[in-house]
């Protein structure tokens, strides 16, 4: 099963590439933060497919699976991955351990500290410090490389990485560094911008013969 701390990071970091497809060459990071927040004002709904790889800080240890996300602006998402989904409709979250044959129902809470991709991305200057790092060849591509390191104290990440294909400008790579020192780097593989998902998409029905524990 995912990590708590992995599952938290995992919408503000996927979000964070997906509306960064404008060009990035000769900007600064206040002009590339500035086009980001453009970019997701126009963005209703989106589908990921990603590869991510968690390197944990205590052991060292790697874990590496595929997954799907889908969502939709209002806090509504679905992540499917090999052993774990993850549902809400911004009113109840469905947790599906597969491996446990197990879903846990419970009330979806707004957190204040929380990283909700609606409220990073619509604010991202008044909640990071971004710098363009440089340049970095990624399978023989040029890519862009943006650091945001958050404003907050308090965050649950000491900073996010990520790598920007320069001629097609689509998302090659993302790194999230908690403050438990994992390091998680995200994949994207592919994406599809307003597709129009529905909304039955953002519900969960429990297969025949898993046990449900409703907490709300």
């Amino acid at each position: 099963m995912m990590p708590m701390t992995a599952r938290s990071l995992l919408l503000p970091a996927l979000f964070c590439t997906l509306v960064a497809q404008n060009g990035l060459a000769g900007q600064d990071a206040g002009d590339v933060l500035k086009r980001l927040e453009k970019k997701y004002e126009s963005v209703r709904d989106v589908k990921v497919s990603f590869r991510q790889v968690i390197r944990f800080g205590v052991t060292e240890a790697e874990q590496s699976f595929n997954g799907t996300l889908i969502m939709r602006k209002g806090n509504k998402y679905r992540i499917e991955l090999e052993d774990q989904t993850i549902v809400t409709d911004s009113k109840s979250v469905w947790s599906y351990a597969k491996n446990n044959r197990q879903v846990i129902i419970d009330k979806y809470r707004e957190d204040p500290n929380s990283f909700s991709p609606d409220k990073v991305l619509v604010n991202v200057p008044e909640h990071y410090v971004a710098t363009i790092l440089g340049k970095e060849k990624l399978k023989d591509l040029a890519t862009t490389i943006l650091k945001l390191n958050p404003k907050d104290s308090k965050s649950n990440v000491q900073w996010m990485k990520i790598w920007v294909d320069d001629d097609e400008s689509l998302m090659r790579k993302v790194q999230v560094l908690d403050t438990s020192d994992n390091l998680t780097t995200y994949f994207i593989e592919r994406v599809s911008l307003n597709s129009g998902v529905k909304d039955s998409v953002f519900q969960f029905d429990a297969p025949a013969g898993v046990e449900v524990i409703d907490l709300r």
